[in-house]
């Protein structure tokens, strides 16, 4: 079963508006570049419009939004069609400041067409992201992360530049770098439609070795991998031996921590059951296998996914964030 997550700034609930990690963007959006073009400001300060461009690190595709294959095998007299090729809608990787110190940590992705701009403060390495969230600036959030760490907020842009009597270059451009690195990117008017009603509010307490942070969201849902390229979510939650468990039927979740699988998952049911349960990652969707990467919910900016190693706590139907800041 496949349930794809609409895209739009969170409505009801509560989640409206400036949450944790996010600010209110009150001061103008910077220039935007011309429809079907790329504005990089390099190392020197120099506008670059870029009229071809590929992304080549610091995006993903979120395959669970691309529409199920429904083409027929290919004849036997035919190459198989490619199933390596990345799938649905590329969105940029950013990984916020409450996103904890794992390597593997919490991701903000942010569809590239809601983006307004990337600014980089090198000698802070800071970056920030500014993201549309409705038809109007006012509703913008800003995002800011570090570029301090290793492969962490860093993107490689490659375009082809015009060099004039020189002829065609390959330039690439780095952004989250100390040395050589551009100081920002200017995209196009983004394109993002009224924010959709409602959404299951939840809160997701995550942890890590310098504490706990709690993040509200909306329509969380388990995220599982399916094959090399596929991305698919799932109302299910699944626990040894062949106990499947809906997600809209949780009331709270503690997952047991990276070093404590043998004390399970303390899951609490709406009508107050509370059991200890062994969860299954290697899982069978339908008729396919699949294994649970995570958690995945809606964001102002996007979707935010938490690895399962970084939850520290879940609870549906809330908006109260608790003691835990």
């Amino acid at each position: 079963m496949r349930i794809p997550l609409p895209l739009g700034a969170l409505a009801g609930a509560g989640i409206l508006g400036c949450v944790t990690a996010f600010l209110c963007a009150a001061d103008e959006p910077p220039k935007a570049a011309e429809p079907g073009t790329l504005l990089v400001i390099d190392p020197a300060g120099k506008e670059q419009k870029l009229k071809s461009w590929t992304w080549v690190a610091g995006t993903r595709h979120l395959a669970f939004l691309a529409p199920a294959d429904k083409e027929p095998d290919p004849p036997k007299d035919k190459a198989p069609k490619d199933k390596t090729k990345p799938v649905g809608p590329e969105a940029l990787e950013f990984r916020e400041e409450t996103s904890t110190v794992y390597a593997d940590g919490i991701l903000t992705l942010i569809p590239l067409e809601r983006l307004r701009s990337i600014d980089y403060e090198i000698e802070k390495e800071i970056v920030t992201a500014r993201v549309a969230t409705g038809p109007k600036a006012d509703d913008d959030v800003k995002l800011t992360g570090l570029t301090k760490f290793l492969r962490i907020n860093k993107i490689i842009i490659e375009a082809e530049v015009d060099k004039g009597d020189l002829g065609l270059a390959e330039v690439k451009f780095l952004g989250g770098v100390q040395k050589g690195g551009m100081k920002g990117i200017r995209f196009p008017p983004p394109k993002v439609e009224a924010a959709p009603a409602g959404g299951r509010p939840a809160v997701v307490t995550s942890a890590d070795r310098t504490g706990k942070v709690t993040h509200k969201v909306a329509d969380l849902l388990p995220l599982y991998r399916i094959g090399e390229t596929r991305e698919q979510t799932a109302p299910l939650l699944f626990f040894k031996k062949t106990l499947k468990i809906d997600v809209a039927n949780i009331k709270t979740i503690v997952p047991a921590g990276p070093d404590d699988e043998e004390k399970g998952w303390q899951v609490v049911l709406k009508d107050g059951n509370d059991e200890n349960l062994s969860l299954l990652r290697d899982v069978t969707l339908g008729d396919k296998p699949g294994k649970l990467i995570g958690m995945l919910a809606r964001v102002p900016a996007g979707y935010k996914l938490f690895p399962l190693h970084t939850l520290a706590e879940v609870r549906f139907d809330t908006t109260d964030e608790g003691s835990d800041k």
